[in-house]
Protein backbone atom coordinates (compact mmCIF):
# COMPACT_ATOMS: atom_id res chain seq x y z
CA UNK A 1 0.00 0.00 0.00
CA UNK A 2 1.01 3.74 -0.64
CA UNK A 3 0.28 7.07 1.70
CA UNK A 4 0.21 9.90 0.35
CA UNK A 5 -0.03 13.53 1.52
CA UNK A 6 -1.95 15.49 -1.55
CA UNK A 7 -1.89 19.39 -1.85
CA UNK A 8 -3.18 22.00 -4.07
CA UNK A 9 -0.64 23.53 -6.64
CA UNK A 10 -0.80 27.71 -6.33
CA UNK A 11 -1.89 27.64 -10.35
CA UNK A 12 -5.02 28.60 -12.28
CA UNK A 13 -6.00 25.29 -12.82
CA UNK A 14 -5.94 24.34 -9.36
CA UNK A 15 -7.79 27.47 -8.28
CA UNK A 16 -10.64 26.46 -10.30
CA UNK A 17 -10.50 22.86 -9.13
CA UNK A 18 -10.60 24.01 -5.63
CA UNK A 19 -13.54 26.19 -6.89
CA UNK A 20 -15.65 23.17 -7.75
CA UNK A 21 -14.47 21.36 -4.11
CA UNK A 22 -16.01 24.15 -2.20
CA UNK A 23 -19.39 24.50 -4.05
CA UNK A 24 -19.98 20.80 -4.93
CA UNK A 25 -18.09 18.54 -1.36
CA UNK A 26 -16.52 16.27 -0.56
CA UNK A 27 -17.66 13.72 -4.17
CA UNK A 28 -15.60 16.38 -6.47
CA UNK A 29 -12.67 15.81 -3.88
CA UNK A 30 -12.74 11.96 -4.92
CA UNK A 31 -13.30 12.69 -8.53
CA UNK A 32 -10.15 14.94 -8.60
CA UNK A 33 -8.12 12.63 -6.57
CA UNK A 34 -9.36 9.99 -9.10
CA UNK A 35 -7.35 11.94 -11.70
CA UNK A 36 -3.96 10.82 -9.89
CA UNK A 37 -5.10 6.88 -10.38
CA UNK A 38 -6.07 7.03 -14.45
CA UNK A 39 -4.99 3.42 -15.04
CA UNK A 40 -7.41 2.34 -12.23
CA UNK A 41 -11.05 1.51 -13.17
CA UNK A 42 -12.05 0.89 -10.25
CA UNK A 43 -11.18 2.96 -7.23
CA UNK A 44 -8.85 1.33 -5.08
CA UNK A 45 -7.88 4.33 -2.56
CA UNK A 46 -9.56 6.09 0.70
CA UNK A 47 -8.42 9.51 1.53
CA UNK A 48 -9.51 11.90 4.26
CA UNK A 49 -9.39 16.00 3.42
CA UNK A 50 -7.88 17.80 6.34
CA UNK A 51 -7.19 22.18 6.21
CA UNK A 52 -3.14 22.77 6.01
CA UNK A 53 -0.89 24.48 8.59
CA UNK A 54 1.84 25.13 8.72
CA UNK A 55 4.64 26.11 6.78
CA UNK A 56 4.65 23.61 3.59
CA UNK A 57 0.78 24.21 2.99
CA UNK A 58 -1.35 26.92 2.55
CA UNK A 59 -2.98 27.38 5.63
CA UNK A 60 -6.68 26.87 5.29
CA UNK A 61 -6.37 25.45 1.69
CA UNK A 62 -7.49 21.40 2.16
CA UNK A 63 -5.41 19.03 1.58
CA UNK A 64 -5.69 15.34 1.47
CA UNK A 65 -3.85 12.00 3.07
CA UNK A 66 -4.84 8.80 0.32
CA UNK A 67 -4.14 5.17 1.05
CA UNK A 68 -4.05 3.39 -2.12
CA UNK A 69 -2.98 0.25 -3.46
CA UNK A 70 -0.94 1.38 -6.25
CA UNK A 71 1.20 4.42 -6.39
CA UNK A 72 -0.55 7.81 -7.43
CA UNK A 73 0.79 10.08 -10.16
CA UNK A 74 3.06 12.17 -9.28
CA UNK A 75 2.70 14.64 -12.01
CA UNK A 76 -0.18 16.57 -12.02
CA UNK A 77 -1.06 20.34 -13.13
CA UNK A 78 -3.46 20.25 -10.03
CA UNK A 79 -1.62 18.75 -6.84
CA UNK A 80 1.52 18.42 -5.22
CA UNK A 81 2.45 14.59 -4.34
CA UNK A 82 3.98 13.34 -1.76
CA UNK A 83 3.99 9.37 -1.79
CA UNK A 84 5.21 7.04 0.69
CA UNK A 85 5.23 3.24 0.97
CA UNK A 86 2.90 1.80 3.73
CA UNK A 87 3.82 -1.09 5.15
CA UNK A 88 3.57 -1.59 9.15
CA UNK A 89 4.83 -5.38 10.12
CA UNK A 90 2.28 -5.55 13.37
CA UNK A 91 2.80 -8.32 15.99
CA UNK A 92 -0.48 -9.85 18.02
CA UNK A 93 -0.87 -7.49 21.16
CA UNK A 94 0.88 -4.19 19.62
CA UNK A 95 -0.90 -1.16 21.08
CA UNK A 96 -1.44 1.49 17.91
CA UNK A 97 -2.88 5.15 18.27
CA UNK A 98 -5.47 5.64 15.50
CA UNK A 99 -7.55 8.75 13.77
CA UNK A 100 -10.51 7.81 12.27
CA UNK A 101 -13.14 9.55 10.25
CA UNK A 102 -16.01 7.57 9.62
CA UNK A 103 -19.71 7.35 8.46
CA UNK A 104 -21.44 5.11 11.07
CA UNK A 105 -24.46 3.38 9.64
CA UNK A 106 -26.63 0.33 10.48
CA UNK A 107 -29.39 -1.47 8.60
CA UNK A 108 -32.35 -2.04 10.29
CA UNK A 109 -35.28 -4.61 9.41
CA UNK A 110 -39.07 -2.73 9.00
CA UNK A 111 -42.05 -4.03 9.89
CA UNK A 112 -42.70 -5.83 6.23
CA UNK A 113 -41.88 -9.79 6.39
CA UNK A 114 -40.43 -10.58 3.19
CA UNK A 115 -37.75 -7.31 3.81
CA UNK A 116 -34.43 -9.27 3.54
CA UNK A 117 -32.55 -6.39 3.58
CA UNK A 118 -32.62 -3.88 6.47
CA UNK A 119 -33.14 0.18 5.37
CA UNK A 120 -29.96 1.87 6.30
CA UNK A 121 -29.89 4.48 9.13
CA UNK A 122 -27.09 7.01 10.19
CA UNK A 123 -26.42 6.15 13.90
CA UNK A 124 -26.37 9.16 15.24
CA UNK A 125 -29.40 10.70 13.90
CA UNK A 126 -30.97 7.42 14.96
CA UNK A 127 -29.98 8.00 18.42
CA UNK A 128 -30.90 11.08 18.46
CA UNK A 129 -34.31 10.60 17.69
CA UNK A 130 -34.45 7.57 19.66
CA UNK A 131 -33.49 9.81 22.68
CA UNK A 132 -35.81 12.26 22.09
CA UNK A 133 -38.83 9.98 21.63
CA UNK A 134 -37.82 8.57 25.42
CA UNK A 135 -38.25 12.10 26.08
CA UNK A 136 -34.90 13.56 26.44
CA UNK A 137 -34.84 17.43 25.16
CA UNK A 138 -31.55 18.62 26.82
CA UNK A 139 -28.89 19.32 23.90
CA UNK A 140 -26.08 18.28 26.26
CA UNK A 141 -28.01 15.02 26.63
CA UNK A 142 -28.72 14.12 23.12
CA UNK A 143 -24.82 14.90 22.10
CA UNK A 144 -24.10 12.42 24.81
CA UNK A 145 -26.49 9.89 23.54
CA UNK A 146 -25.41 10.55 19.70
CA UNK A 147 -21.61 9.92 20.83
CA UNK A 148 -22.40 6.66 22.91
CA UNK A 149 -24.03 5.39 19.75
CA UNK A 150 -20.79 6.15 17.55
CA UNK A 151 -18.25 4.58 19.99
CA UNK A 152 -20.76 1.26 20.32
CA UNK A 153 -20.29 1.59 16.54
CA UNK A 154 -17.02 1.08 16.34
CA UNK A 155 -16.22 -0.71 19.32
CA UNK A 156 -19.41 -3.74 19.20
CA UNK A 157 -17.67 -6.64 19.39
CA UNK A 158 -18.78 -7.82 15.75
CA UNK A 159 -16.84 -4.77 14.67
CA UNK A 160 -13.83 -5.35 16.11
CA UNK A 161 -13.60 -9.10 15.36
CA UNK A 162 -14.45 -8.11 11.82
CA UNK A 163 -11.34 -5.25 12.15
CA UNK A 164 -9.04 -8.21 14.34
CA UNK A 165 -8.37 -5.86 17.26
CA UNK A 166 -9.54 -5.38 20.75
CA UNK A 167 -10.63 -1.59 22.22
CA UNK A 168 -9.33 -1.80 26.00
CA UNK A 169 -9.81 1.86 26.34
CA UNK A 170 -12.74 3.72 24.66
CA UNK A 171 -12.42 6.02 22.08
CA UNK A 172 -13.06 9.65 22.02
CA UNK A 173 -15.15 11.42 19.36
CA UNK A 174 -13.06 14.46 18.64
CA UNK A 175 -15.67 15.96 16.38
CA UNK A 176 -18.51 15.29 14.16
CA UNK A 177 -20.60 17.03 11.19
CA UNK A 178 -23.94 16.44 9.03
CA UNK A 179 -22.98 16.83 5.64
CA UNK A 180 -24.85 17.68 2.05
CA UNK A 181 -23.44 16.59 -1.17
CA UNK A 182 -24.37 15.15 -4.30
CA UNK A 183 -22.59 12.42 -7.07
CA UNK A 184 -24.06 13.75 -10.10
CA UNK A 185 -25.06 17.89 -10.93
CA UNK A 186 -29.18 15.85 -11.48
CA UNK A 187 -29.14 13.29 -8.95
CA UNK A 188 -30.73 13.81 -5.14
CA UNK A 189 -28.86 15.52 -2.54
CA UNK A 190 -27.35 12.65 -0.18
CA UNK A 191 -26.77 13.21 3.46
CA UNK A 192 -24.48 11.49 5.99
CA UNK A 193 -22.93 11.99 9.09
CA UNK A 194 -18.47 12.01 8.94
CA UNK A 195 -17.27 11.60 12.96
CA UNK A 196 -13.99 12.16 14.01
CA UNK A 197 -12.69 9.43 16.29
CA UNK A 198 -9.25 9.16 18.14
CA UNK A 199 -7.76 6.35 20.69
CA UNK A 200 -5.70 3.72 21.00
CA UNK A 201 -6.46 -0.27 19.80
CA UNK A 202 -4.68 -3.71 20.51
CA UNK A 203 -4.43 -5.58 17.44
CA UNK A 204 -5.09 -9.10 17.91
CA UNK A 205 -4.93 -10.42 14.08
CA UNK A 206 -2.09 -8.11 12.18
CA UNK A 207 -2.96 -9.28 8.89
CA UNK A 208 -6.76 -9.63 9.38
CA UNK A 209 -6.46 -5.77 10.13
CA UNK A 210 -4.44 -4.42 7.56
CA UNK A 211 -6.53 -6.15 5.33
CA UNK A 212 -9.48 -4.11 6.55
CA UNK A 213 -7.14 -0.55 6.97
CA UNK A 214 -6.79 -1.00 2.87
CA UNK A 215 -10.47 -1.57 2.47
CA UNK A 216 -11.69 1.51 4.80
CA UNK A 217 -13.88 0.94 8.02
CA UNK A 218 -17.97 2.07 7.11
CA UNK A 219 -19.49 3.61 4.38
CA UNK A 220 -19.30 7.19 2.32
CA UNK A 221 -15.61 6.20 1.32
CA UNK A 222 -16.48 8.29 -2.00
CA UNK A 223 -17.12 10.98 0.58
CA UNK A 224 -13.76 10.69 2.23
CA UNK A 225 -14.75 8.70 5.47
CA UNK A 226 -12.79 5.21 6.04
CA UNK A 227 -9.28 5.69 6.38
CA UNK A 228 -8.32 4.81 9.53
CA UNK A 229 -4.33 6.17 10.53
CA UNK A 230 -2.62 4.27 12.50
CA UNK A 231 0.66 4.81 14.74
CA UNK A 232 2.08 3.06 17.28
CA UNK A 233 2.76 3.89 20.97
Amino acid sequence: MYLSRVRFWPNSAAHQALISVQQKGSYASHQLLWQLFTEQADRNFLFREDQASGLVGSQGMPEYLVLSTTAPAQLSELFQVQTKKFEPRLVVGERLAFRLRANPTVSYKGGSSDSSRGQRHDVMMHARKTAQASGIVDKQQLQQQMNQAAIDWLTCEKRSAKLGVRFEVQPTIIASSQHKTRKKSQSQLISYSAVDYEGVLTVNEPELFLTQVALGLGRAKAFGCGLMLIRRV
